[in-house]
């Protein structure tokens, strides 16, 4: 927005008053200031046109901010309706002298070839089209004296091609603030050759007591088949020996649709206009800067005052700067602006939830002040967008806020304490034979265990392992949850084992007694079962069981220590009973003669066989079942034969048996 002029005589009057251009008073860098972190004062910069005598100009292209071009309350020009026409005189209001190349001019004409001349005496005439070709720049008799080229092109506002044409002029703002707007809207290009059916917006301003002119373009698309495409962008004298144009728009091809450019020609002649530059607080002047050292690019004025250094978290400063008028030495001219010193009120605070055995803790920031957006660390962590810091471990944590301009603010020594406890029971001491095992579980509200040591434990991290300690051991379990530990102990005591061995197994013939060859460690000795022994309590009793047994014996020693084994007696009913008769014949059945059941009943036999006549015809050492009825490879006729049988039983007894024996083939 435009800040308006504030004029009064002989003193100054400071208001601002908002219109639509601000860009032709203050161009301010920065207008809302935000210190730095740790910083308490600061520049405040900014930039106005440094105006001068109106004797010569220079040309500067602030932004584009144009006046309407065409306004419902605008006084339509209709005497310049006609191609290459001046208008009727238009006096400019009271007081209202607009200062131009060092004359104060009351009134003005405007040109329907879009062109402003102070030479009223040629109103009504023809205001001029051509522009030739090397030779038509400014400065230049053959255009109007003390002219302004707002742009200066061959255009017909006669035609009706564009229905919202329009040329108008107004007053805009109050004295001694004014200007004076001229506006060109839609204007057709001279028609009859291809240009036809283009168009151009333009509008130039003039604004009282500065001598600043602006020329606002819009729409200028230029055409090469009328008058070459020449066109002029600039201004020149009354005695038409001084021009000021626009860097390459002195009688020259330019111009485009949707151009939007602004030119401003600043007066730069001679004595600054400049008188000083104030700094108001709160309707007061707390700064004033009186020296024009700090010029800009040309037509501009930089404006410092260094080292404010505000009191209150935001200030509002006012920035003025003092002109004298170009009409009236006697007038001062100001221009006001505000700017806005915010001091960086970063701050927070935290607020916590404290751990327990099976959760973590958080902590919520809550940033304030500062440039948005914030972020948060926590212990000089990686900065994030959120204020919340979840799954924290019970201990104290420093959470830092950060603006985007990397001012910090810590909340030191956060703490999250641990709330509640878990418990372990592994039970009372116990105590084992070696070699023995036993389940111990763990009583516990904790959700993992580790014991230790971890020698003779099946799976040190369950609550129920099986311990097979091999010597007395102190197990410790330590249960435990997110954040809490339980530990408690036991001792497992390792007894000393019991031996038993019941001996080798036996076999004995029905009614002999067997005496047990167990060995077994001290203590007491229990055979069971009972049947057939003389004693069952004793570690070596006799045995004469009737029938094959299985005999365990149970050692017991003095510490309560458990060892078992056992033996098999087998009883064999009878040992020798050679068959009566059998049949050599080969057919696979009774082919041998058998003299024994097969068992290991004895240990030797020797076997004889005789004939009737007494004659041995058969003799065996070592018999093992296998005669087959035969004499020296012959096989012997049947017919009944008698044996001898000489053997020793497992029980060294040595035995003696006789009787016949037939062979029927």
């Amino acid at each position: 927005m435009r800040k308006v002029i504030g004029l009064v005589i002989s003193v100054i009057v400071s208001y601002s008053v908002v219109a639509q251009n601000p860009a032709s008073v203050f161009t301010i860098p920065n207008r809302n200031i935000l210190l730095p972190c740790g910083t308490s004062c600061t520049p405040i910069s900014f930039s106005v046109p440094h105006l001068k005598q109106p004797t010569t100009y220079v040309v500067t292209n602030p932004a584009y901010l144009p006046y309407a071009y065409s306004t419902p309350t605008g006084t339509t020009v209709t005497s310049i309706y006609n191609d290459d026409t001046w208008s009727q005189k238009i006096s400019l209001p009271f007081a209202f002298s607009f200062c131009f190349f060092g004359i104060s001019y009351p009134s003005l004409l405007m040109g329907s070839n879009s062109a402003i001349t102070f030479d009223t005496t040629k109103f009504g005439t023809g205001s001029g089209y051509l522009i030739s070709p090397g030779t038509g720049g400014i400065p230049n008799t053959a255009y109007a004296p003390a002219m302004i080229f707002g742009p200066y092109h061959d255009i017909d506002p006669s035609l009706t091609t564009s229905p919202n044409r329009k040329i108008e002029y107004r007053i805009e703002g109050t004295a001694p603030r004014r200007r004076f707007i001229a506006s060109y809207f839609e204007i057709a290009y001279f028609a009859g050759t291809a240009c036809a059916g283009q168009k151009a917006t333009h509008q130039m301003v003039l604004y009282e007591n500065t001598g600043i002119i602006e020329v606002y373009v819009h729409d200028k698309p230029y055409c090469t088949s009328w008058n070459n495409g020449l066109a002029i962008l600039g201004i020149q004298n009354q005695a038409r020996t001084v021009g000021v144009a626009a860097i390459g728009k002195n009688g020259t091809v330019w111009g485009t649709t949707g151009m939007d450019s602004c030119f401003r020609f600043v007066p730069s002649g001679g004595t600054p206009m400049f008188k000083r530059a104030e700094l108001v607080l709160n309707n007061v002047v707390i700064a004033t800067n009186t020296t024009d050292t700090s010029s800009g690019a040309a037509g501009i004025l930089n404006v410092n005052f260094s080292n404010v250094c505000p009191t209150l978290d935001s200030t509002a400063y006012v920035v003025r700067v003092v002109y004298g008028s170009c009409s009236n030495p006697a007038l001062e001219l100001s221009y006001s602006d505000t700017v806005f010193v915010k001091r960086n009120t970063l701050a927070a605070t935290a607020t916590k939830t404290d751990a327990t055995c099976f959760k973590n803790g958080s902590i919520m920031v809550d940033g304030t002040g500062g440039v948005s957006p914030l972020q948060y660390s926590i212990n000089g962590g990686a900065y994030q967008s959120s204020n919340a810091f979840n799954n924290l471990q019970p201990g104290t944590y420093v959470v830092t806020a950060r603006d985007v301009t990397l001012c910090t603010f810590s909340v030191p020594s956060v703490t999250i304490a641990l709330q509640g406890a878990i418990t372990v029971n592994v039970g009372v001491d116990s105590s084992l034979c070696f070699g023995g095992s036993f389940i111990r579980t763990a009583t516990s509200d904790g959700t993992s265990f580790a014991w230790t040591p971890t020698t003779g434990v099946s799976n040190p991290s369950i609550a129920n392992p099986v311990f097979s300690p091999q010597t007395t051991t102190v197990y410790t379990v330590r249960a435990s949850t997110i954040n809490c530990i339980a530990q408690n102990s036991f001792k497992a005591t390792v007894l000393p084992h019991a031996t038993a061995n019941a001996g080798p197994d036996a076999v004995i013939i029905t009614g002999d007694i067997h005496t047990m060859q167990a060995t077994g460690s001290p203590g007491t000795y229990v055979w069971t079962p009972a049947y057939g022994l003389n004693l069952a309590n004793t570690l070596n009793p006799s045995a004469s069981p009737a029938q094959t047994t299985t005999y365990k014996l149970k050692v017991t020693n003095s510490q309560g220590c458990v060892a078992t084994d056992s033996m098999v007696i087998t009883v064999v009913p009878y040992c020798i009973k050679p068959m009566e008769a059998f049949s050599p014949n080969g057919d696979g059945i009774n082919d041998l003669w058998l003299v024994t059941n097969g068992t290991s009943c004895l240990t030797k036999a020797k076997a004889e066989v005789f004939n009737r006549y007494g004659a041995k015809v058969f003799e065996s050492n070592d018999y093992k079942n296998n005669w087959n009825g035969t004499f020296n490879g012959k096989l012997l006729a049947d017919g009944t034969y008698y044996y001898v049988i000489t053997y020793r039983l497992i029980n060294g007894k040595d035995q003696y048996l006789k009787g016949s024996v037939t062979i029927l083939r």
